[in-house]
């Protein structure tokens, strides 16, 4: 009992789907760095996994795409965009292909198969710098989404988007509010955020009829924008939103209301950064861009697959995790309807290792009970936990 057979199959060992698996506290705070990269030359911009977890995709101020093997720890592959930029780099349905935007000269989004290191397609249809940018769940489309305050759903067989929808910014501009997006987990409902103004949800079978459901967020004190969206799996019942500020602020995806509040990240004063070298030749796109992309557009914060931990990447390098169990179940909510401040959460705790300089992507692995990090360097997190 406890030990590993050495002819055992190592992909076996290591896919034990952390729905199914004991995604308990213990094992949240065993986690601890298990290798590192040290490939960039500048920092780490985006990640994402393939749908099936195997891989990931980093972008970097570098200028450069990398592919890694999430299984075995290792580089596959390097990619230079060098005339046009790139960030949020995003595997498709299609093998071997990726979406990525632009930084540089326009705001075009670039299809590319990485197995030949050719354009397939390219989506243009953005005029200013792109904030989002999301496969779809359940069908071959990306969704997109730009300081132009437009919102593209885009099929991947097609120059031009299948949807688009300018949703309204209640307060102020969308270059001065910013804006970001993102799919549930059916792929069927957009739900999009206009600064801290607006949140707003679509059904993607009908974008340009508008939101189905919206509601004022944050209040209209709120300095802070939205640097990033996403819905909380399994069941996307759930919304989380990171901010410029450093705090981060869970929603109910139905009602829209204010649940719950997460702070107390090294994040605080993220709103004056910036991302350095990655300034767009086309310009224009005011103090929002300065603002969501010194909050790294929200990719240093992630969220366990079972939906109850929440976990972010600090400014000072380390990273921080949150129990959210307690502020999304039925009794939580009841408590919280008539409050008048949704409660405050600081965090359970900080994983021991950290970067030499502020994270800029977090990601849990859909499949894997892996976590991987990047600052200039990359990290694979996984934990000591007996799970």
């Amino acid at each position: 009992m406890g030990t590993i057979d050495p002819n055992a199959d190592v992909l076996n060992i290591l896919r034990r789907d952390p729905l199914q698996s004991a995604l308990t506290s213990n094992t949240i705070r065993g986690f601890h760095i298990s290798k590192q990269f040290s490939d960039n030359s500048a920092s780490i911009t985006s990640l994402d996994y393939d749908p099936s977890g195997n891989k990931c995709i980093t972008t970097s101020s570098d200028e450069s795409l990398r592919i890694y093997d999430c299984v075995r720890g290792k580089r596959e592959q390097v990619l230079y965009s060098k005339k046009y930029g790139c960030n949020l780099a995003q595997f498709t349905s299609q093998t071997g292909c990726v979406a990525y935007a632009s930084t540089k000269i326009n705001d075009t989004i670039r299809y590319l198969s990485y197995d030949t290191n050719q354009y397939i397609r390219y989506f243009v249809g953005h005029s200013r710098r792109v904030t989002s940018l999301q496969r779809s769940p359940t069908a071959a489309t990306v969704l997109s989404a730009a300081l132009d305050g437009i919102v593209n759903v885009w099929d991947l067989g097609a120059v031009k988007p299948v949807s688009t929808v300018t949703p309204a910014c209640v307060r102020g501009s969308v270059e001065e509010r910013g804006i970001t997006a993102a799919y549930d987990p059916s792929g069927m409902v957009i739900a999009v955020a206009v600064g801290s103004a607006e949140l707003q949800l679509y059904d993607v079978r009908e974008v340009s009829k508008g939101p189905f459901k919206s509601q004022s967020i944050l209040g209209a004190a709120s300095q802070a924008l939205v640097a990033g969206i996403q819905f909380i799996p399994p069941l996307g019942d759930h919304l989380l939103l990171a901010m410029t500020d450093g705090s981060c602020h869970l929603f109910d995806s139905f009602s829209l209301r204010h649940c719950a509040s997460l702070r107390g990240t090294s994040l605080q004063g993220a709103v004056n950064g910036g991302n350095p070298g990655s300034t767009n030749g086309v310009g224009g796109d005011g103090l929002a861009l300065s603002k969501m992309q010194g909050a790294h557009l929200g990719q240093n914060v992630t969220v366990t697959p079972d939906g109850k931990t929440v976990i972010v990447g600090g400014q000072s390098g380390s990273i921080s995790f949150w129990s959210i169990l307690g502020c999304t179940s039925a009794e939580a909510l009841d408590c919280n309807v008539s409050a008048s401040q949704p409660p405050v959460f600081v965090p359970d705790g900080v994983w021991s290792g950290s970067h030499d300089g502020p994270v800029g992507v977090c990601a849990f692995n859909p499949h894997i009970m892996e976590c991987i990090t990047g600052a200039q360097t990359l990290a694979i997190w996984t934990s000591s936990s007996n799970y």
